[in-house]
C-alpha cells in the first residue's frame, strides 16, 4: 500500500512540474513605473547593468502594451534608458518566437511539398496568406508558384537579431520619451503616404502628404518594423545576406546586419550613432537570449490584476 502510494504521489508530482513547465505569457497595460519596478525587483530581473541576464540568458515574458505613462517623469537618463531597454527586451525576444513559429508553418508545407510537388488546399491557402503579407508577388501557376513562394518566404520569414530592434527603437524614440511613442505607440517613425491617419510630423517639414504609422500597442509596432525588414525591397540585400549565414550554420548577430539598417532612418549619423548604442549597452549579449518558462507566483499575479490584460 505504501509503494502504491509512494508511487501515486510521484506521478502527481511530475504533472505538476509538467504543467509548470509552459508558462503563460503576462500582458500588462497602463503599469505605472512604481509597480512595474516592483514586479521586475520581485521576479529578479535586473542582472549585469540592470538589463543583461548574463547567468541564465533568460528574460521574463513580461510584455507591456504601452509605456508607463509616467515614463517622461524619470529625471535620471540612466535610469530610464535601463527600463526602457527592459521593456523592450522581452518584446523583441517575443518577436523572434512568433517569426520562428511561422517559418516552421513554411518548413513543414516544404516537406509536404518536396515528396511529390503537390500541396493540400489548406496548404496553399496558408502559402497564399502568408505570401500577401509578406508581399510576394509572382505570375508562376501550379508547383513551379508553390516552389517560388515557399523558397522567398523561408528567405523573408525569418528571425531579425533583438539586439537591431531594441538599437533602433531607442534611437528613434529618444528611448521612449518622444511624442510618437507617448500618442501613438510607435517605436519607428514608420510613415504613412497620402492619409488622413496617424500623427501629424511636428517641425520636420512642409510636406503634408504623410503621417507618421500608429499601433494599438508597442509590440504591433516592433510586428510591423521586422515585417518592413522581412518584405521591403530596400532590404532585400540584408535578408539574403542572412540566408547565407544560415546556410553557413552560423549564428547571426546584430552587428553583422547593422550595416543594412542605416539607410532606414533619416536621422543624422544615425549609422554611428547605431553603431555606438548597439555596442555602449552591449545588446549583442541579448542576441544569445531566450524567454523563460519560469511561472511567476501567482501571489505577484494578484498584486497585478488591474494592469493584466490580453495579447
Amino acid at each position: 500500500m505504501k509503494q502504491i502510494i509512494k508511487l501515486l504521489f510521484i506521478i502527481i508530482s511530475f504533472s505538476l512540474l509538467s504543467f509548470r513547465v509552459a508558462a503563460e505569457d503576462l500582458w500588462l497595460k497602463d503599469i505605472p513605473i512604481k509597480q512595474l519596478k516592483n514586479l521586475y525587483n520581485q521576479i529578479g530581473y535586473d542582472g549585469v547593468k540592470g538589463y543583461l541576464m548574463l547567468d541564465t540568458h533568460q528574460y521574463p515574458r513580461i510584455f507591456l502594451k504601452n509605456f508607463p505613462k509616467d515614463f517622461s517623469s524619470i529625471t535620471d537618463e540612466a535610469e530610464r534608458n535601463v527600463l526602457f531597454i527592459k521593456i523592450v527586451t522581452p518584446l523583441a525576444l517575443k518577436l523572434n518566437e512568433d517569426l520562428m513559429n511561422e517559418r516552421k508553418i513554411i518548413l513543414n508545407i516544404q516537406k509536404q511539398f518536396n515528396k511529390n510537388n503537390i500541396l493540400s488546399k489548406s496548404d496553399i491557402s496558408t502559402l497564399e496568406t502568408v505570401a500577401k503579407k509578406y508581399d510576394l508577388f509572382t505570375r508562376l501557376q501550379g508547383a513551379d508558384r508553390y516552389k517560388h513562394q515557399i523558397t522567398e518566404l523561408l528567405n523573408r520569414v525569418d528571425r531579425i537579431p533583438p539586439s537591431i530592434i531594441i538599437t533602433a527603437a531607442a534611437i528613434e524614440t529618444n528611448w521612449g520619451t518622444s511624442r510618437v511613442v507617448k500618442e501613438g505607440n510607435s517605436l519607428y517613425k514608420i510613415l504613412e503616404w497620402h492619409t488622413n491617419k496617424g500623427l501629424k510630423p511636428i517641425g520636420e517639414n512642409t510636406d503634408d502628404s504623410y503621417r507618421i504609422k500608429t499601433y494599438p500597442d508597442i509590440y504591433s509596432s516592433i510586428q510591423d518594423y521586422a515585417l518592413k525588414i522581412n518584405s521591403h525591397r530596400s532590404f532585400a540585400l540584408l535578408r539574403n545576406f542572412r540566408r547565407e549565414i544560415r546556410e553557413l550554420n552560423n549564428n547571426l548577430s546584430g552587428s553583422m546586419i547593422a550595416p543594412y539598417v542605416y539607410g532606414s532612418s533619416n536621422l543624422k549619423n544615425y549609422a554611428g550613432l547605431f553603431d555606438y548604442t548597439l555596442s555602449y549597452y552591449e545588446f549583442l549579449e541579448i542576441d544569445k537570449s531566450t524567454l523563460t518558462d519560469k511561472m511567476i507566483d501567482n501571489s505577484i499575479l494578484k498584486k497585478l490584476k488591474p494592469y493584466v490584460t490580453k495579447m
